[in-house]
């Protein structure tokens, strides 16, 4: 008599039970996707991050883009990765319902319309041979979340620099002179005159990414020369910051993103999409460039 039969039926119903729960468990490839209450289909594939995207979060995503079996973006190594910031939903279905759901570590397939898309996200020329009316498939994979203006604050509150240097515009400027007492005789090295418009000056001291390395230095040997008021300093937002300086200052400045280069990756320079600038710097004046340039022709 063969015993093993009723250990193998066992064996079988218990795999089978197991397999039925798994279906049972979540949404298959086969299965109806969820909705947003903008209409936005999905399907999980990794959820339960405790920290969801909110609004001006930036995040890190692996992503790719199809319609039907072409891949539009990210390629199929699926190594690629995108960075952008989460915004408001501008319209019912959008691709942003479908973040704002996620966290880091979460994926997730979107199913938005193609038309959409490219109008409202991409912001590009829809492919001829795709039917607008079609929709797209979005694999997307959240490697990082993170809060600009948190980093900021935490940043501020750590190096003991208080609230009433923050400008209405966003950026903070701290001189970190501005502890020397004040006495009739004026000390070594503190402030001047603000800076005047069409005169030469010069940076020392460098820039880097908030929480990052140093990806410029300005040093005697290479400072960086401006003339003031002639749209010589670049990103727009630090000639906002050193419009308020003085001469002689030695400044912090930081810049949040949407001051510095915004969603802009510059690579070479080792400064990523949406990234938060710290400048610290000294403000020199130079001689009239009138002067320089007589002295020139002599």
């Amino acid at each position: 008599m063969n015993h093993r039969c009723p250990i193998f039926l066992v064996l079988w119903s218990g795999i089978l039970l197991f397999l039925v729960a798994c279906q049972e468990s979540g949404p298959s490839d086969t299965s109806a996707p969820f909705k947003t209450k903008g209409g936005l289909e999905y399907r999980w594939h990794r959820k339960g991050a405790p920290v969801k995207a909110e609004p001006g979060d930036i995040m890190e995503l692996r992503m790719q883009i199809f319609a039907g079996d072409s891949c539009l973006y990210g390629g199929h190594d699926y190594s690629e990765t995108w960075s952008l910031q989460l915004t408001q939903p501008t319209y019912k279905g959008s691709i942003q319902e479908g973040l704002a759901l996620m966290g880091r570590g979460d994926s997730a397939t979107f199913y938005p319309v193609a038309d959409s898309v490219f109008r409202y996200d991409l912001t590009q020329t829809k492919p001829s041979w795709l039917d607008g009316s079609s929709k797209l498939r979005i694999e997307i994979g959240v490697r990082s979340l993170r809060n600009e203006e948190a980093a900021i604050q935490t940043f501020m509150l750590q190096q003991g620099i208080p609230d009433s240097c923050r400008h209405a515009s966003g950026y903070v400027r701290y001189n970190i002179e501005s502890s020397i007492p004040s006495s009739k005789s004026k000390p070594r090295g503190a402030s001047g005159s603000v800076l005047q418009n069409g005169r030469k000056y010069k940076l020392l001291g460098n820039m880097r990414v908030l929480g990052g390395e140093t990806v410029r230095e300005f040093t005697e040997l290479e400072p960086f020369y401006f003339v003031q008021g002639q749209g010589q300093i670049k990103p727009e937002g630090m000639g906002q910051a050193l419009a308020t300086c003085r001469e002689g200052d030695s400044v912090w400045i930081v810049l949040p993103s949407w001051l510095a280069y915004g969603k802009k990756s510059m690579a070479d320079a080792g400064v990523p999409a949406y990234a938060s600038l710290f400048f610290q710097l000294r403000i020199l004046g130079e001689p009239a460039v009138k002067s320089s340039l007589s002295t020139s022709r002599r």
